[in-house]
């Protein structure tokens, strides 16, 4: 099986380590430093777990800055980007798990979409009505 994990933080990090443990897995962010820290099997996070884990597991992980390629040939792509919420809006910013799903349907559109991020009550049903699928 092969997985894509958006973001490489503390969500998308813990995530794409479990998973590369037993599968092909590819993470992705828009931080060349990132991706060059998991590459070089170094956390790009401060945790301890995470830190043994890429220094001493056989993981079967990479990272990219390279989201098409990433989404391409994933049976499963994990959203764990940021939604800062903003207390004088109200109002989560979805933006990025948005724009995630929308470069993933461009390029596979039988992968699986999970989204791990922080988002509204709704926001699941908005997108599926919103992109025109399931």
């Amino acid at each position: 099986m092969k997985v894509a994990v958006a973001g490489i933080g503390y969500v998308g990090m813990s995530n794409a380590v479990l998973l590369a443990q037993n599968h092909k897995v590819m993470a992705v962010d828009i931080s060349e430093e990132r991706v060059a820290l998991v590459n070089a099997r170094k956390s790009p996070i401060v945790d301890a777990e995470l830190e043994e884990f890429l220094a001493h597991k056989e993981l079967n992980l990479t990272a990219t800055t390279d989201a098409a390629a990433a989404y391409k040939d994933a049976d499963f792509v994990i959203v764990a980007t940021p939604t800062n919420y903003d207390a004088q809006t109200n109002y989560f910013d979805t933006s990025s798990v948005e724009q995630v799903i929308l470069k993933v349907l461009e390029g596979n559109d039988t992968a699986t979409i999970v989204v791990k991020s922080t988002i509204p009550v709704g926001f699941i049903n908005r997108i599926r009505d919103e992109f025109d699928t399931d």
